[in-house]
C-alpha cells in the first residue's frame, strides 16, 4: 500500500499533469525493433497460453501511435482473426466519456457539480441517496449497486431501452445506500447510469446522441460507437470461457449500460482519444484538472484523498503515475492508460473472461513495465518493520458493505474475512503493504485522528477498493429513505 507521505507525493505529481498538454514527458520511453518484438510476444503469450481469444493491443509515445496490433481471433469459431482496427465493447472504460459529458455541460453553464441529481431526475427511486453530481462522479455517493447477472440477464436487458425507461436497472433497483455521501469511496455502476440521465436532462438530448455529437466529435472520422454494437465484420463477440470451453455471452443490448459504459472502440481510437484529452482538444485546462484530481473523503476527525478522479483512475507503477481506466464483464476486459510524465499511452482489449483467464489491465501492465524499463518489484528488499503507534492506528474491522479485520504478525498484514484468512501482505513503510507473491498489488492505511479511517487496495492502478474503519463511520443522513437489497 501507498504511504500517506508517498500518496500525496503522487496527488501533487497529478495536479501537475491534470492540463497534460503544456508539460512534455520529462523521461523517454525506448521504442526500437527489439522492444516492438518483446511487445509483440506479451501478446501473443496471453492468447497462447492464458486463455484468452482474441486481444488487441496499441501503444503511443510521445501522443504518436507506434504500434497497433490484433491477436487471436474475434470469435469463439476463431474464423475471423483480430485486428488493429477491431471494435470491442470496452465497458467501464466508457464511464469517462460520461464524465467529460458532464463536464462539457458545466462549461456551458448548464449544470453545477454541487447540485443534486433530484434536481434533473426526479424519477429516481426513494432508495437513491439525495446525491450531487460530484458525488456520482467520484463515486462517493455511499451508493452500493446491486449485481446485473450478466450470464443471465433479465428479458428486458435484450431490447433497446433509452432515457427513464433505464431507471428499471438491476443494479439501480437493487442497491441500497450504506455511506454518507463523502464518507468513503465505492465503486458504483448505478451512479453512472444515473449520470447518464443527468447529461440527458441538462441537454435536451438523448445520452447517445450528446456524446456522440459533442464528446467524441473530436475524433472524426473513428469507428467508435455509443449504445450500439458494431457490425459483426467490424466487431469481436463477447466470449465467456468455463471449463467446458467458450462461447458467447448472453445477448444484452449495449444501450441498457448507457452512461456506466456504452462505448465500443477499437484500441486505435482510445489511442486518439487519449490523445485529444490531453491536447485540450475535448475540455478545458480547469475541467481536466477536475477530471484528474483524487477524491475526497471526509472523517470524523479529518479528510483525506483516494486515487480515484471522475471516470479516471490514478495509480503508478513504481512511481511512474498513470492515468486512465479499466473495463470488465461477462464478456470480455479492457485498459486504457497514460503515463503523462513518461508520454506512454497503452490501450489493451480483450475478448474473453471467466475460468481464470487474465484481465486486459495485466497486459497493460507488462508492457508498461517494459518500456518504462521496470524489472520486478523485490518485496522482501523493501520490507520494513511496523511500529507500536501504526499497529494501534491499523488493527480492527473496515466495511464496504462486507466486513475485513486488519491484524498484524510483526510486519506482516493478516487480512481476515468472516473469519477465514484470505491474504497476507508485509510492510514496506508508511502503513503501505504488499503481496510477496503478487507485488503489483498493495494496500495502504490512511489517517482520520489518530487512527486508520480507509483500507486502500490497488493493484497497479488497475483495480482499487476502498474500506471504511466500522467504528468511525458517520450517521447516514435521515432522508435516504428505506433500501432494497439483494
Amino acid at each position: 500500500m501507498r504511504s500517506p507521505i508517498g500518496f500525496m507525493s503522487l496527488v501533487a505529481s497529478f495536479l501537475g499533469i491534470a492540463g497534460c498538454a503544456a508539460t512534455a514527458p520529462t523521461s523517454g520511453v525506448r521504442w526500437d525493433p527489439q522492444v516492438e518484438a518483446e511487445v509483440r510476444e506479451i501478446a501473443r503469450r496471453y492468447v497462447d497460453e492464458h486463455g484468452i481469444v482474441g486481444l488487441s493491443v496499441g501503444v503511443a509515445v510521445d501522443g504518436v501511435q507506434v504500434f497497433a496490433e490484433g491477436f487471436g481471433h474475434a470469435d469463439a469459431a476463431r474464423t475471423r482473426p483480430v485486428r488493429a482496427g477491431t471494435v470491442y465493447d470496452i465497458a467501464s472504460v466508457g464511464k469517462q466519456f460520461t464524465a467529460v459529458a458532464i463536464l462539457l455541460l458545466r462549461e456551458r453553464g448548464l449544470l453545477r457539480l454541487d447540485q443534486r441529481v433530484r434536481e434533473f431526475v426526479p424519477e429516481l427511486p426513494p432508495h437513491f441517496p439525495d446525491a450531487t453530481i460530484e458525488g456520482l462522479l467520484r463515486h462517493t455517493s455511499g451508493f452500493v449497486s446491486g449485481e446485473l447477472p450478466e450470464l443471465d440477464p433479465p428479458a428486458h436487458y435484450k431490447q433497446p431501452r433509452y432515457g427513464l425507461e433505464l431507471l428499471g436497472d438491476v443494479e439501480l433497483q437493487d442497491g441500497r445506500t450504506r455511506f454518507a455521501e463523502g464518507e468513503t469511496w465505492i465503486y458504483s455502476n448505478a451512479g453512472y447510469l444515473v449520470l447518464g440521465l443527468v447529461v440527458e436532462a441538462a441537454s435536451g438530448q438523448r445520452y447517445d446522441h450528446f456524446v456522440r455529437e459533442h464528446v467524441i466529435r473530436a475524433l472524426e472520422p473513428h469507428a467508435m460507437r455509443v449504445c450500439e454494437y458494431p457490425p459483426e465484420h467490424e466487431g469481436s463477440e463477447r466470449l465467456h470461457r468455463t471449463p467446458e470451453g467458450v462461447g458467447p455471452v448472453p445477448h444484452i443490448e449495449i444501450s441498457a449500460y448507457a452512461g456506466q459504459g456504452s462505448v465500443c472502440s477499437s484500441v486505435v481510437d482510445l489511442l486518439r482519444w487519449a490523445r485529444a484529452l490531453d491536447t485540450a482538444r475535448v475540455l478545458s485546462d480547469d475541467s481536466m484538472a477536475l477530471l484528474r484530481s483524487p477524491s475526497p473523503v471526509r472523517g470524523r476527525h479529518g479528510t483525506s484523498e483516494v486515487p480515484y478522479g471522475m471516470g479516471q483512475r490514478l495509480g503508478d507503477v513504481e512511481g511512474h503515475a498513470k492515468v486512465g481506466h479499466t473495463g470488465t464483464f461477462d464478456g470480455g476486459s479492457a485498459a486504457l492508460y497514460a503515463y503523462p510524465r513518461d508520454g506512454l499511452t497503452i490501450a489493451v482489449v480483450a475478448n474473453t473472461r471467466g475460468s481464470g483467464t487474465p484481465h486486459a489491465f495485466r497486459v497493460e501492465v507488462e508492457i508498461a513495465r517494459l518500456l518504462l524499463g521496470l524489472g520486478p518489484p523485490d518485496v522482501d528488499a523493501a520490507r520494513r518493520p511496523i511500529d507500536a503507534s501504526e499497529r494501534r492506528a491499523i488493527e480492527g474491522d473496515y466495511t464496504d458493505g462486507r466486513v475485513f479485520t486488519a491484524i498484524l504478525e510483526d510486519d506482516v498484514l493478516v487480512v481476515v474475512r468472516d473469519g477465514e484468512e484470505e491474504e497476507r501482505l508485509v510492510h514496506v513503510g508508511g502503513m503501505r503493504f504488499r503481496r510477496a507473491d503478487a507485488p503489483d498489488v498493495s494496500e495502504y492505511f490512511l489517517l482520520d485522528g489518530d487512527r486508520a479511517g480507509w483500507w486502500v487496495y490497488t493493484n497497479s492502478g488497475g483495480y482499487l477498493e476502498v474500506l471504511r474503519r466500522d467504528e468511525l463511520r458517520l450517521e447516514l443522513p435521515a432522508a435516504t429513505g428505506s433500501a432494497v437489497h439483494r
